[in-house]
């Protein structure tokens, strides 16, 4: 059983008993409480004068405000760092090291958010020409404009123990298509086996059909899909050209200026909740996690395309993620 709280009032009562000559088992007796709570009442007011109990002083804090500052100018700067690289050089700082669940609780506290950094491809002369003349062809275009494009991508997810990124269970894979636009979501394609040219028109002719036929103004709608060997195979581009898709030109090696790569590090983020065991309970929480994704944050997603393309050519054709 926990400690029954006793009242400043009744502790007043028990001081005051006590100074007019009554004995400490009577108060006790009359008020009613225990022995122990009267005489801690008595020795409260006569140290500090107080009936109240006394402010804690709580958990020391890791870091002082002299380390919070630290912090701040490690983390500042165009180059991000990942939270186990910003906790290794505020250690070498520190007479005691800190966790990296510490820093980032530290991080949050001090307004920076935690973002998944994509993985950059090796851009060529010719590669940043291409994204450049990308970004000038589509940079006048509205938010409304946009709205009507539907991303899309794959990714693969794997079966891993989450809090730690080990691998458990079957180790096995499971490989997704997904699409938004600013409608929503898409319908979900999961798949065991690799990628190719015969399993995307599939994938073309079931879920990005059906996706679009539930869409108002099906006519404007622009799809969107990245230049991977199977997305430019012949048997697909035949494919595009009988469904007669609208598809959106697209500048090679530029994951970072398509809305859901996003998508995936935040998907990522969810499955990281819980363990993952088999390719099964993988495949039931990409689904649910899928069907959970709110509109709004395709919405906002979609909506990032102009700061996207601003950022690209303030890059002169670079990644900027």
């Amino acid at each position: 059983m926990g400690k029954k709280h006793v009242s400043p009032y009744t502790r007043a009562q028990a001081v005051a008993l006590y100074h007019s000559g009554m004995k400490v088992s009577k108060i006790a007796e009359q008020l009613p409480i225990s022995r122990k709570c009267i005489m801690n009442a008595i020795e409260r007011y006569e140290k500090h004068g107080e009936f109240s109990d006394l402010k804690r002083s709580g958990r020391p804090k890791k870091l002082s405000a002299r380390d919070e500052r630290h912090l701040k100018r490690l983390v500042k700067g165009e180059n991000r760092l990942s939270a186990a690289k910003i906790t290794s050089d505020l250690n070498s700082s520190l007479p005691k090291p800190v966790t990296r669940r510490t820093v980032c609780n530290y991080l949050t506290k001090l307004g920076f958010e935690y973002k998944v950094k994509l993985k950059k491809q090796w851009l060529s002369k010719k590669h940043r020409e291409r994204r450049i003349a990308w970004c000038r062809q589509y940079v006048h275009w509205t938010i409304d404009d946009w709205r009507k494009v539907i991303f899309s991508d794959e990714s693969t997810f794997y079966v891993l123990k989450r809090k730690n990124q080990s691998n458990t269970g079957d180790g096995g894979k499971i490989g997704i298509w997904g699409g938004i636009s600013g409608h929503g979501i898409t319908l979900l394609k999961i798949f065991n086996e690799n990628m190719n040219g015969t399993l995307y028109c599939d994938v073309l002719k079931h879920e990005l059909k059906q996706s679009m036929s539930m869409l108002p103004n099906k006519s404007e709608i622009i799809f969107q899909q990245d230049l991977a060997p199977w997305h430019t195979s012949n048997i697909v581009q035949n494919t595009i050209k009988r469904m007669k898709l609208n598809v959106l030109n697209w500048a090679p090696k530029s994951p970072d200026l398509n809305p859901i790569e996003m998508l995936w590090s935040i998907l990522d983020k969810k499955l990281a909740s819980k363990p993952i065991y088999s390719k099964l309970t993988l495949q039931d929480r990409l689904q649910q996690e899928w069907k959970n994704i709110d509109k709004d944050l395709c919405i906002k997603l979609i909506e990032s395309m102009p700061e996207r393309i601003q950022s690209c050519l303030k890059a002169k054709g670079g990644h900027f993620l």
